[in-house]
C-alpha cells in the first residue's frame, strides 16, 4: 500500500491508474516525503516501491531540493512545466524532461506529484520541446526554506530585488538567515557570475574596518601593504555589509561618500577608482531605532535600504520548522553519510513550541549535535537533543538579544492580554492541576497532559512549577 502521511494516500483504484501509464509519477508530500510511485518509476531506477514510501525525496535521489521540480512546485505553489532535471542514484546520473504539478485537497496544498519522461524520449506531457533551465550550481546554504505566509512574502520581494541592483537591507534577528537572503538575491541577479564578499561590521575593529572595505597603500600606517579593498575585489559581483548597523559613525560617512561617487580611495591614496558593486546589508536590531539613537546615519540608511526587507523570526514561522528539521537532517545525513530517518512527533511538538531565541541558526545547529548522538536508521530523541534547550536560564538570557519586534503585531483582547499570553496562563494553569493531581509525579502528569516528559520538564521550568 501507499504511504499515508496524515494528510493524504493514494487509494488502490488511482494506483492502478497510475501503473497503467507509461510515465513515471511520483507523487511527495509537503516535507518531500515519497506517498506514492508508478510501476515505471520505480522499475526504471529499480526501486524497491513498499519499501520507499516514507523516505525523503533528496535522501534517496541525491539532489538539492532548491533544484528540484517537485520542491519547487510546492514552494513557488504553481505549476513547473517541461522542464529537463538530473539527479543522481547511486553512482549512476539520470537525466529526464518533467512537470511537476501542486496538489490540492480542497483549498488546502498538501504536496506535488511529478511526471517524468527520462532522456531520449518523447515530453511526458505534450508534444512541445522540453525548455532547459539554466543550472546554476548552488549550496544548500542558499535555500529559501519555508512555506508561511510571512516567509513566502519575503521571499517573493528577494526575487523581485533580485532582478534589480538598487541596494537591499535586511532586517531580522540574529539567526533569522540574513546572509542566506542576500547569498539568493546574488545568485538569482546578473551579477551571479561576480564575487559576492561578506564582511561582518561587528566583529572588525574601527582601525582595520576601512582597509579592509577600501583598501590601503604601502606605509599609510606600520605594516601597511598595497591592497585593494573589498568594493574592488567585489568588482562585477555584490558586497554583504552585515551588521551595517554596528559600523562606527566615522566610517559610514566615507562609505556614504564612496556609495554616492561610485568611486573609492584606499587609505592613504589621493587616487580615485569607480567601484562595479551591489551592496547589500543587515542590521541585527530595527534601523529606525538606531538612527533616533544617532549610531547610524539617516542619509546612508535612506541610501541602503532602496529595498527593505523585514525578514521574520523562527517564532514568527513556526509552520516551517518541520520543512527546515527535514532539510537540516537531510544536509547532514549527505555531510555524516548516515542515514537518520526524521524526529519523532514528540520531538517535533517540542521543536514547535520552544522559543529559539537563536532562529533558524540555532535549530540547524540543535540538529547538526543531534545527528552525532543518533544511530543509522533511527530518528532523533530527546537524549540526542543539546541539553541546553531544557535550561530556562539559557533560553531568558538569549530570548533579549535583538530589538526587533515580530511583524505580525500581535492585539490584546478584552483582557487586555495578547492571545499568546492568554494560551500560555491557560497551559500553565492546566500544566499546574495535572502536577497537582498526579502529586507531583512527572511522568504521570506528561501522561495525562498527553506530552512527553522531557517537554514536560522544559513547560514546568518555563513556567515556574514547583
Amino acid at each position: 500500500m501507499p504511504f499515508t502521511n496524515g494528510l493524504f494516500a493514494i487509494d488502490n483504484v488511482s494506483a492502478e491508474i497510475f501503473d497503467a501509464i507509461s510515465d513515471g509519477v511520483c507523487v511527495c508530500d509537503l516535507r518531500g516525503r515519497i506517498v506514492y510511485l508508478n510501476k515505471v518509476m520505480a522499475e526504471g531506477d529499480a526501486l524497491q516501491r513498499d519499501q520507499l514510501y516514507g523516505s525523503f525525496r533528496m535522501d534517496l535521489f541525491d539532489f538539492d531540493p532548491q533544484d528540484s521540480p517537485i520542491m519547487r512546485a510546492i514552494r513557488e505553489r504553481k505549476v513547473i512545466r517541461e522542464e529537463n532535471f538530473s539527479y543522481r542514484l547511486g553512482e549512476k546520473e539520470i537525466s529526464c524532461a518533467c512537470t511537476a504539478y501542486p496538489l490540492y485537497d480542497d483549498d488546502r496544498l498538501v504536496g506535488a506529484y511529478l511526471i517524468i519522461k527520462r532522456e531520449g524520449g518523447a515530453s511526458a506531457v505534450g508534444d512541445a520541446p522540453v525548455k532547459k533551465r539554466p543550472t546554476v550550481k548552488s549550496s544548500p546554504d542558499i535555500s529559501l526554506i519555508g512555506n508561511s505566509a510571512v516567509f513566502e512574502e519575503c521571499r517573493r520581494t528577494a526575487m523581485k530585488a533580485a532582478k534589480s541592483s538598487s541596494a537591499v537591507m535586511l532586517v531580522g534577528a540574529t539567526g533569522t538567515g540574513k546572509e542566506v537572503f542576500a547569498r539568493t538575491i546574488h545568485m538569482n541577479s546578473d551579477r551571479k557570475n561576480g564575487p559576492f564578499l561578506a564582511v561582518n561590521c561587528a566583529a572588525i575593529p574601527e582601525n582595520l574596518l576601512e582597509g579592509i572595505l577600501f583598501g590601503t597603500t604601502k606605509g599609510v600606517y606600520t605594516g601597511a601593504v598595497e591592497r585593494e579593498g573589498l568594493f574592488l575585489q567585489a568588482k562585477g559581483g555584490t558586497l554583504f555589509l552585515d551588521e551595517m548597523n554596528a559600523m562606527p559613525l566615522s566610517s559610514q560617512a566615507k562609505l556614504l561618500r564612496v556609495l554616492e561617487e561610485k568611486t573609492v580611495y584606499k587609505l592613504g591614496s589621493g587616487k580615485g577608482e569607480a567601484i562595479d558593486v551591489r551592496v547589500i546589508s543587515s542590521s541585527n536590531e530595527l534601523p529606525q531605532a538606531a538612527v533616533e539613537r544617532g549610531t547610524l546615519r539617516r542619509d546612508l540608511f535612506y541610501r541602503l535600504s532602496v529595498v527593505y526587507i523585514r525578514i521574520p523570526s523562527l517564532m514568527e514561522r513556526r509552520e516551517d520548522i518541520p520543512l527546515l528539521v527535514d532539510h537540516f537532517i537531510s544536509r547532514y545525513n549527505r555531510r555524516f553519510q548516515k542515514n537518520v530517518i526524521g524526529v519523532g512527533d514528540d520531538v517535533m511538538e517540542f521543536f514547535q513550541s520552544f522559543p529559539w531565541p537563536g532562529n533558524v541558526r540555532q535549530l540547524k545547529h540543535a540538529i547538526e549535535s543531534a545527528m552525532n548522538f543518533t544511530e543509522n536508521g533511527q530518528g532523533i530523541s530527546f537524549s540526542a537533543l543539546p541539553t541546553y534547550l531544557f535550561e530556562e536560564e539559557f533560553v531568558t538570557a538569549e530570548s533579549a538579544v535583538d530589538d526587533v519586534p515580530p511583524l505580525v503585531p500581535v492585539t490584546a483582547g478584552e483582557t487586555g492580554k495578547t492571545v499568546m499570553e492568554s494560551i500560555r496562563d491557560k497551559e500553565r494553569e492546566e500544566i499546574a492541576a495535572a502536577l497537582r493531581d498526579a502529586k507531583g509525579n512527572m511522568a504521570a502528569a506528561a501522561r495525562a497532559l498527553g506530552m512527553p516528559r522531557q517537554a514536560l520538564v522544559y513547560r514546568v521550568k518555563k513556567y515556574g512549577l514547583k
